[in-house]
C-alpha cells in the first residue's frame, strides 16, 4: 500500500471523556457564533462505541466513519451532519434532528430512529436492516438502493421520499403516508402496508407479491407493470391508478368491478 492510501483510510481514534466533552464545548460555541468561537467538531473515524450523547449540539458536524455502535443519541442535534459510513449499529437515535443529515453508505443495522426527523437526509445507499423508524419523518428523504428489509416504517411520514430499487421486503409499513413518493423497482414483498397512503406514488415495476395491501390508498398511482400476485387490496382505493401491464393474479379484493376504476390495458393480468 502506497503512502497516500494509507493517508486516506480512515482510522479508528478515541477520545476519553474529558476530550469529548471539550469537543462538544468547542462546537458548541462554534454553531452558536456561526463559526467566530469555538471549533467545528470534527469526529471522523473516532470510535464512540457506547458513547452517552443524549441532546448533544453536532449540528453540522463532521462525523465520517465514525463508530456510534449502541451509542445513545436520543433527541440529540444532528442536522447536516455528515455521517457518511458511520458504523450505528443499534444505536438509538429516537427523537433526534437528522434533517439534512449524510447517511450514506451507513450501517444501521437494528438501530432505533423512532420519531427522529429525517426529513432531506441522504440515506442512498445505507444499511437500515430491522431498524425502528416508527413514527419518523422521512419526507423528501433520499433512500435509493437503501437496505430496510425487516424494518418497522409504522406511521412513518415518506411523502415524496425517494425508494428506488430499495428493498423493503417483510417491512412493516402501517398507515405509512408513501403521498407521492418513488417506489420504482421497489421490493416491496410480504410486507404490511395496512392502512398506507400510496396516492399518487410511482410503483412501476414495483414487487407486491404477498403484500397486505388492505385498505390502502392507490388513488392515482403508477401502478405500470407492477406485481400484486397473491397481494390482499380488501377495500383498497385505487381510483385512477394506471394499471396498465400490472400483474393481479391471486390476488385477493381486485374484481372486474374495481378494474373499471383504473387504468388498464390488454397486458393487464387478472387470472391465468
Amino acid at each position: 500500500m502506497s503512502p497516500s492510501e494509507e493517508q486516506l483510510r480512515p482510522r479508528s481514534k478515541t477520545l476519553s471523556p474529558a476530550q469529548l466533552r471539550e469537543v462538544l464545548e468547542q462546537h458548541r460555541l462554534w454553531v452558536e457564533s456561526d463559526g467566530k468561537e469555538g471549533q467545528r467538531a470534527n469526529l471522523s473515524g473516532v470510535n464512540l462505541n457506547r458513547a452517552d450523547l443524549e441532546n448533544a449540539n453536532l449540528q453540522m458536524a463532521d462525523m465520517r466513519d465514525v463508530i456510534l455502535s449502541g451509542a445513545n443519541l436520543k433527541g440529540a442535534n444532528l442536522q447536516n451532519t455528515n455521517l457518511q459510513r458511520g458504523k450505528l449499529y443499534q444505536a438509538n437515535f429516537s427523537g433526534a434532528n437528522m434533517q439534512g443529515a449524510d447517511l450514506s453508505g451507513s450501517m444501521l443495522h437494528n438501530a432505533i430512529l423512532q420519531k427522529t426527523n429525517l426529513q432531506n437526509a441522504a440515506l442512498a445507499p445505507a444499511e437500515l436492516e430491522l431498524v425502528d423508524l416508527s413514527g419518523a419523518n422521512l419526507q423528501g428523504a433520499d433512500l435509493e438502493g437503501a437496505n430496510l428489509k425487516g424494518s418497522n416504517l409504522r406511521n412513518a411520514n415518506c411523502q415524496g421520499a425517494n425508494f428506488y430499487k430499495a428493498k423493503l421486503r417483510n417491512a412493516i409499513l402501517v398507515k405509512v403516508n408513501f403521498q407521492g413518493a418513488n417506489l420504482r423497482t421497489t421490493d416491496i414483498r410480504d410486507a404490511d402496508l395496512t392502512g398506507a397512503n400510496l396516492q399518487g406514488a410511482n410503483l412501476q415495476s414495483a414487487k407486491l407479491q404477498n403484500a397486505d395491501l388492505v385498505k390502502v390508498n392507490l388513488q392515482g398511482a403508477n401502478c405500470f407493470k407492477t406485481r400484486f400476485q397473491k397481494s390482499d387490496l380488501y377495500k383498497a382505493e385505487v381510483q385512477g391508478a394506471d394499471m396498465r401491464a400490472a400483474d393481479l393474479r391471486d390476488a385477493v379484493g381486485f374484481t372486474l368491478k374495481h378494474l373499471e376504476m383504473v387504468i388498464s390495458d390488454e397486458k393487464t393480468k387478472l387470472r391465468d
